[in-house]
């Protein structure tokens, strides 16, 4: 019966919603003439309300058919909004009748004439300035993680609802439609055609690369522009097939989505031979001069504003979390498989994942099989340590990766550093001690250096970057821990598609992360 009175409850939201959006665009466009700047800001504002109410009647259509934690979920969600709008159509009639105590704002525009118009728009700019953030942030802060979640959501309500969407409207619908298409015939491909794989002397090699990064550079023949090339190892003895079948779904992902939001840079195709596959990437257009998050942490010397780090903090979050709504793991989530660009000489806080070398789809078989490095265990989950790992790998091993990212950010310091003349990296002992790297029990050896973070987390992340900020750090560094209070048991959230575990995500790491500003 709760599900039922939430679902009851949310439609009259919705329709709420609807109706007080409607309600405000309609008065301010009523002053669209009165002054410069002001049509302007009108024209932005019924923009961004389209696009929202699109949304908001895809959710009416289809609420009956979500599963009811999506229906807890959205009904908070929605429950934001409509307080917003509220509170705005209130506002704007406020100041209506304190402009003009005349009996409405109709009367008062044409008796007063262009003069009072003008007195009227000077008023709403900054409301309608101040609705359009409101609208902004609550659909990418709050309505947005979500929204693409509902790629996993199965079910000929939802189907039908996307189809009758895409016919009606260009928008986010489109975006969800074209996931839910390629999540749905992933497994249906046994020939990957050639329109993904490229000539393989399409892409001439450069001799530089990225710094700190497995990155090479290559130009385009063809078009002769930059990319960047993401090597994918097909390891002997595996399914040599299924490999290059993966890569396909890959590349069919990465050339469909939009960088800017999802945090990964558009793929062209890919190059393969028997041994590997290339992933070919573009740079993000009016971005240049690509260099690793690590490159970056091994500069904290230097000056690196703190907006600029919580933004890259912020999308790599965003990134993990789209990776897991189109079911594939990393596996390999660390600052030297995250690669930042520049726009116009600003600071590099625009963070694209790669290195997938070691990804697969969620629901493929765990080979758990891995290398016994200890610049790679520092990011990876004791269970999933050493050449044999214990446990299979899910996505909340990506989730605890993310939070010694996070981490290091937060910081501004990177866990390991370079000597001059060295063959690899070494641990920066203030933070990995080379004490606890040595002990030989591999089982304790992961768990102190586990340990270890988690106190550099409580100590250290407070002063740097506040405590809503380091509460997600934890959050992700613990999730696996029996108890812990934001993601519960894992045994009690395995299921095929990982819908519990993407919202539990949503709701304890990426919302919290984007609500915070600086």
């Amino acid at each position: 019966m709760e599900t039922a009175g939430v679902g009851l409850a949310i439609v009259g939201t919705c329709e709420l919603c609807l109706k007080y959006g409607k309600r405000l665009c309609d008065t301010y466009r009523t002053f669209r003439d009165a002054e410069t700047g002001f049509a302007e800001r009108l024209l932005i504002l019924e923009n961004r309300w389209l696009k929202v109410e699109v949304q908001l009647k895809f959710l009416h259509d289809v609420w009956s058919g979500l599963p009811g934690r999506f229906q807890l979920h959205f009904n908070s969600i929605l429950a934001v909004i409509n307080t917003k709008l509220i509170s705005a159509n209130d506002l704007c009639n406020q100041s209506i009748e304190k402009q003009d105590q005349q009996r409405d704002y109709l009367h008062a525009l044409f008796t007063k004439g262009k003069l009072r118009r003008g007195a009227f728009a000077i008023t709403f700019k900054d409301q309608i300035d101040g609705v359009i953030r409101e609208l902004d942030q609550w659909q990418q802060n709050l309505l947005d993680p979500t929204w693409y979640q509902l790629v996993l959501v199965p079910g000929l309500q939802v189907q039908q609802a996307v189809d009758r969407s895409i016919s009606e409207s260009d928008g986010p619908e489109h975006t969800l439609a074209g996931l839910r298409y390629l999540l749905s015939n992933k497994d249906k491909v046994d020939n990957p055609t050639t329109d993904v794989f490229l000539p393989y002397d399409s892409i001439e090699p450069m001799a530089s690369g990225v710094e700190y990064s497995k990155a090479t550079l290559g130009v385009d023949k063809t078009s002769r522009e930059v990319v960047l090339l993401d090597r994918i190892q097909i390891p002997a003895g595996t399914n040599r097939e299924q490999s290059v079948s993966d890569v396909y779904h890959l590349v069919q992902f990465f050339s469909s989505i939009d960088p800017e939001l999802f945090g990964f840079l558009r793929c062209l195709g890919a190059l393969k031979d028997d041994k590997h596959c290339d992933l070919v990437f573009r740079f993000p257009e009016e971005h240049d001069d690509p260099t690793s998050l690590r490159g970056l942490l091994l500069q904290a010397d230097k000056f690196f504003p703190l907006n600029a780090r919580l933004n890259i903090a912020q999308m790599l979050a965003r990134s993990c979390m789209f990776l897991h709504d189109c079911q594939f793991v990393h596996k390999s989530l660390r600052p030297e498989n995250i690669i930042c660009f520049s726009t116009q000489g600003k600071y590099p806080d625009k963070p694209y994942m790669i290195g997938l070398d070691r990804f697969r789809q969620i629901d493929a078989r765990s080979m758990r099989t891995n290398d016994d490095l200890w610049f790679k265990d520092v990011y990876r989950h004791p269970s999933r340590q050493g050449i044999r790992p214990e446990k299979d790998y899910i996505m909340q091993h990506d989730i605890y990766s993310l939070g010694v990212c996070l981490l290091e950010i937060g910081l501004w310091r990177s866990f390991l550093q370079w000597e001059d003349g060295s063959d690899g990296p070494a641990p920066n002992e203030e933070y990995i001690s080379n004490k606890s790297l040595s002990i030989k029990d591999p089982r304790k050896r992961a768990h102190e250096v586990k340990r270890a973070l988690i106190g550099h987390a409580e100590q250290r992340l407070p002063g740097a970057m506040g405590q809503v900020y380091t509460s997600t750090v934890i959050a992700c560094l613990t999730c696996l821990d029996p108890g812990n209070t934001d993601f519960g048991d894992h045994e009690d959230l395995r299921e095929e598609t990982g819908i519990l575990v993407g919202l539990r995500f949503v709701e304890k790491i990426l919302m919290k992360l984007l609500s915070i500003t600086v």
